[in-house]
């Protein structure tokens, strides 16, 4: 009877401990981190992407993140429906010209914000072409990021009220990386540029700041933001929440650290420290709201890039 019942409980005990085995074995209770490839173009704007990957934020909330960088903004949301990433870090008009072609998209995380002075972006000319005010453009090639982009819309909606006839105006297409590159071989006369190449292109001598045409240009708007196709967010959504919190971790964080958030970005974008040191330090924010989309909608609508007939409200995921 006596070896019945140490027998008994024994048994009691390594039930118990087996028990508080499993609790406290990460094997037993970790899930697997859900891989998340975003898909942006090299921006100081992608910070707090940049951050919460460095940081570990994306780690702490699950994830496990890498990046595939792309020349040009405009290609992120096909690669999103080709499944080649999950997430993109697109502008604005791109994201929105893409949902209104019909692509099945919506924002899931804010990055920055463009602010009505001081933003970072800015039309240089080389040091030996004129320019006295925006009528100087016209006759001009001139060098965009990103046709389609919300540097485009921007900058065509400043020539629009400035009165400037931009069909008068040799756009190219042309990524910001090889920006400086074109006017030191004067193969364009200016280009719109945005930080960290506009520093860059400052610094090198080659283009020289000619307008910066965002001042009093519009109120704060939504920048780059992180988009991903609807059927990823409704089969991932704790993933994509996860995601939207890594963001506001990583924001919290490089808003307190902004030095040590600078190196972070030098070290995706390998320009030099001084030209990420001499850069305005972005405006980042991720509320996403049906009124920030309504915005660039009824914009490009008036650019006639757009229909006009998407919904504000479905384009933002909710939580």
């Amino acid at each position: 009877m006596i070896g019945k019942k140490i027998s008994i409980r024994r048994g009691i005990l390594g039930a118990v401990l087996g028990t508080l085995c499993a609790a406290y074995a990460p094997s037993a209770i970790a899930a697997e981190p859900v891989k998340v490839t975003i898909g942006t173009t090299l921006l100081a704007d992608v910070m707090p992407a940049f951050v919460a990957k460095d940081k570990g934020f994306f780690a702490r909330h699950g994830l496990d993140v890498s990046f595939t960088f792309v020349p040009l903004n405009p290609t992120i949301p096909a690669a999103l429906m080709a499944g080649s990433i999950q997430v993109g870090a697109p502008n604005a008009a791109v994201f929105i010209q893409a949902a209104d072609g019909g692509l099945d998209l919506q924002l899931i995380a804010g990055s920055t914000t463009t602010p009505s002075m001081g933003a970072g972006m800015a039309y240089v000319t080389r040091p030996d072409v004129p320019y006295a005010d925006p009528r100087s453009l016209e006759g001009k090639k001139i060098i965009i990021p990103g046709l389609g982009s919300s540097v485009d819309v921007l900058f065509r909606k400043w020539l629009a009220e400035k009165e400037v006839d931009e069909k008068k105006i040799n756009f190219v297409e042309i990524g910001s990386p090889q920006t400086d590159d074109a006017l030191k071989a004067k193969s364009v006369d200016g280009a719109v540029v945005v930080e960290p190449f506009l520093t860059r292109v400052q610094q090198s001598g080659n283009g020289k700041l000619a307008a910066r045409f965002m001042d009093g240009l519009a109120d704060e708007k939504l920048g780059i933001s992180y988009i991903a196709t609807r059927s990823w967010i409704e089969n991932n959504r704790a993933a994509a929440n996860a995601f939207s919190a890594a963001i506001d971790d990583a924001i919290a964080w490089a808003n307190a650290n902004q030095q040590d958030a600078r190196v972070i970005v030098q070290g995706y974008t390998k320009l030099p420290q001084p030209v990420i040191d001499a850069l305005p330090f972005p405006h980042m924010s991720n509320k996403l709201t049906p009124d920030a989309v309504s915005w660039w909608i009824d914009t490009m609508k008036g650019q006639g890039r757009v229909s006009g007939k998407l919904d504000p409200a479905r384009l933002v995921a909710k939580p």
